[in-house]
């Protein structure tokens, strides 16, 4: 999924800053009093007064940081508010690879983009002879919603929340299988159309399926995969069907994963759409040029880079990002500088871990175009590792 698929983000893109931004482990211990999270939040506070934060939009941050969650496990919390108020407030599985907190013209958003590069959209079918359940699951895992489909009356119910774990609906058989197959097929149509899922599972009757698979359309043939496990039926385990669709999930991944590196190692060896290595990775960024960029995550580093308010207006020296439209470019983690760029032209992004054999250098992109000013040749890998960075992000 793109960055930008997300509604506050595209909000984000419009919003004045500097901006104050936070990444909280929100997982409380306790969670009747949540002082752990309160204790974890009185840290990044002061790193944000330190920062230069003004004490009203430290407050609009305090406000949500300790609030609730009603998640149980664990759980990372990504705020970013600026003077007007609260711009990104999103829940994330898991701890973060990192906490901080950052004040200035670049809003931190790397734990957003680590988590929608990690994540598939994707949708459930749970079918029958009389219909189907489906759930469509939004961004980064929230925002689920299921639709019932019965077939000969075509009726559709939407209910907010949920996931496969939610409770089904009874279905009305209907007396013809053709018919209800047709509609189940409409509605998956639709779906692709407007969620545009990387994989939609299927869950269910044998017969059906069969019905289903020759009715839909072709990009959703594309993206239908089926599962052995759940469905509508009686006694139907849950837990099954949870493990069946993860690994459905797992390999899609996998296989996303597989075509962009395999598109990034041709593009590269054909001196065309694609670039690696740090500068011709900025360039590029820069030109809003990238379809998917490809980047080594290294939680640690400290690699630097320039930018500002402009998205797209970042450099590996003050000069650059002048020059590509910065008024008052300041020092930001490489990677806060980055995930700000790909949300400035809503591209794609593949994480590569540090042991990966696939990617050479630390960053490199798959292009939506190429022409002469590109530099394809090859340039060292990122510069500075281990260094600290050498200024300080509030803005001049």
């Amino acid at each position: 999924m793109r960055l930008s698929d997300l509604a506050d983000l595209a909000e984000l893109g419009k919003a004045a800053g500097p901006f104050a931004s936070v990444t909280l482990d929100a997982t409380a211990v306790d969670r009747a009093s949540g002082g752990d999270v309160e204790q974890r939040w009185a840290v990044l506070e002061r790193e944000l007064r330190e920062n230069g934060a003004p004490d009203e939009v430290v407050e609009i941050v305090a406000a949500q940081a300790v609030a609730p969650t009603g998640e149980g496990g664990e759980v990372t919390r990504v705020l970013v508010a600026g003077p007007d108020g609260l711009v990104v407030d999103r829940l994330l599985p898991g701890r973060p690879a990192r906490e901080e907190a950052a004040y200035g013209p670049v809003p931190h958003l790397m734990q957003l983009l680590r988590a929608a590069a990690r994540f598939v959209p994707y949708a459930v079918v749970r079918l029958d002879r009389s219909g189907a359940d489906i759930d469509v699951v939004g961004g980064l895992g929230t925002g689920a919603r299921t639709e019932v489909v019965e077939g000969g009356h075509e009726v559709l119910h939407k209910v907010p929340g949920g996931g496969w774990s939610q409770r089904r609906y009874e279905a009305r058989v209907e007396d013809s299988w053709e018919r209800n197959a047709e509609a189940v097929a409409r509605e998956i149509d639709s779906v692709v159309r407007r969620h545009a899922p990387d994989v939609v599972v299927v869950a269910g009757d044998e017969r059906a399926w069969g019905e289903l698979r020759s009715r839909v359309g072709h990009a959703a043939s594309e993206v239908l995969v089926r599962i052995d496990s759940g469905g509508r039926a009686e006694g139907t385990s849950e837990d099954a069907e949870h493990e069946a669709v993860v690994q459905a999930l797992d390999e899609a991944r996998a296989r996303r994963r597989q075509e962009v590196l395999g598109e990034l190692a041709q593009e590269l060896s054909r001196q065309q759409r694609a670039v690696e290595g740090l500068d011709a990775a900025v360039d590029a960024l820069r030109r809003g040029q990238v379809e998917q960029l490809v980047l080594r995550d290294e939680p640690s580093s400290a690699i630097i880079l320039w930018s500002g308010a402009v998205p797209l207006g970042l450099g590996t020296t003050r000069e650059d990002a002048v020059a590509a439209g910065q008024s008052k470019p300041v020092e930001v983690r490489a990677d806060a500088a980055l995930a700000w760029a790909v949300v400035g032209q809503d591209a794609r992004v593949l994480l590569v871990e540090d042991d990966d054999p696939h990617v050479r250098d630390d960053v490199a992109a798959v292009l939506r175009w190429s022409d002469q000013s590109t530099p394809h040749d090859r340039v060292p890998s990122m510069p500075g590792h281990g260094e600290t960075p050498g200024g300080s992000e509030n803005p001049e």
